[in-house]
């Protein structure tokens, strides 16, 4: 059974008299231990798709399950089960530390002192927070603050993660690190499941050879990037995502 199954979402948003639709018809999984990203050109509703797979949005139509539950069901146990980290997050206390907000996101989540400690302590070594831990977020950099983010993503150590736009805004020898520990984390015995929100091709080949892409809401394409290459002689990733993106007609 798929750890994630996304079935035929659906999610529009209304404006006055107008009503544009952002995802239709929407469908896919994701098995445990596995790492899908998912791309499309700005504006093709990728984060609107996060955002209902971590129950902070209600679709239109169409489910997400968790190991077969819908993750409607029961929302204090899927807050348990993802990590959400996305660079669109506003939420984080300004005039806090790093270190006092990622205690009061721990104890939202229920960690106990000891694991909340074991669990910065970790965090803090591999993503390179140690030295910020006593700087208030307001001061932070982009890039650091992007670092916060998916610590706090990662923080109640989730089965499932969603990360929208990841190196976004880190620089490339820290990108290849977290794209290096996040590899690791889906690894047994306890293999998280990925699904990665990007628009960067680089980024997604060497995050994963399993793409969604999305264009104007819609499953444009769904598989093994390196079996299409394969069966499509010459095709380049550029010329999959041009293909999956150019020339569709709208929702």
């Amino acid at each position: 059974m798929p750890s994630l199954t996304v079935s035929r979402i659906t999610k529009s948003f209304t404006t006055g008299k107008t009503v544009k639709t952002v995802l239709s018809d929407v469908s896919f999984d994701v098995p445990e231990g596995e790492t899908l990203c998912l791309l499309g050109p700005n504006g093709s509703g990728k984060t609107t798709l996060l955002k209902i797979v971590s129950s902070l949005l209600i679709p239109d139509a169409g489910s997400v399950a968790i190991d077969g539950r819908d993750v409607l069901a029961d929302i204090l146990g899927t807050k348990r089960t993802l990590g959400f980290g996305s660079s669109e997050d506003h939420s984080f206390y300004g005039r806090l530390t790093v270190e006092q907000n990622l205690r009061f996101y721990s104890d939202l989540h229920g960690l106990s002192r000891a694991d909340r400690e074991r669990r910065m302590g970790e965090m803090a070594d591999i993503l390179e927070i140690g030295a910020i831990l006593k700087t208030p977020f307001r001061e932070l950099s982009s890039g650091q603050k992007q670092r916060l983010l998916i610590v706090r993503a990662l923080l109640h150590d989730p089965r499932i993660v969603l990360l929208d736009e990841p190196t976004q805004n880190l620089d490339p020898n820290f990108s290849a690190r977290l794209r290096e520990y996040l590899t690791s984390l889906s690894r047994p015995p306890r293999p998280k499941t990925f699904l990665i929100s990007t628009h960067h091709l680089d980024d997604a080949q060497k995050f994963s050879d399993r793409w969604v892409i999305l264009s104007k809401g819609s499953v444009r394409f769904s598989g093994s990037v390196s079996t299409e290459l394969r069966r499509n002689p010459g095709m380049t990733v550029d010329d999959l995502f041009r293909k999956s993106t150019e020339a569709v007609v709208p929702c």
